[in-house]
């Protein structure tokens, strides 16, 4: 995944280690114009707001998960009312990636 906020962009490369589990390895980047004007304060604050939100997202994964395997759960690649661009982003992409194969 990549998360771009403001002046920071993270990356999160997702590993399974099971068929429920996983870990998240984070990087962190920084506008290279901004670093001379950063400080430890600024660093700090940044990587608790992060926190935050992977914390947020751990938690709705996690419910997702849950869902996923309850009974009441149908198939489907996209929440359609919350993913629209995602999907359209995916499907230019693979029209793109197999038209080059063309």
């Amino acid at each position: 995944m990549i998360n771009r906020y403001g002046p920071w962009m993270d990356t999160n490369v997702v590993t399974p280690t099971g068929p429920n589990t996983c870990v998240v390895h984070f990087d962190y980047f920084l506008e290279a114009d901004l670093l001379p004007r950063v400080d430890d304060k600024f660093v700090e604050e940044s990587l608790a707001a992060s926190g935050r939100v992977q914390a947020e997202d751990t938690w709705l994964c996690e419910k997702v998960q849950g869902g996923m395997e309850s009974p009441g759960y149908g198939s489907g690649r996209y929440a359609p009312a919350m993913e629209a661009a995602m999907f359209h982003f995916h499907d230019r992409l693979w029209r793109d990636l197999t038209a080059a194969e063309e």
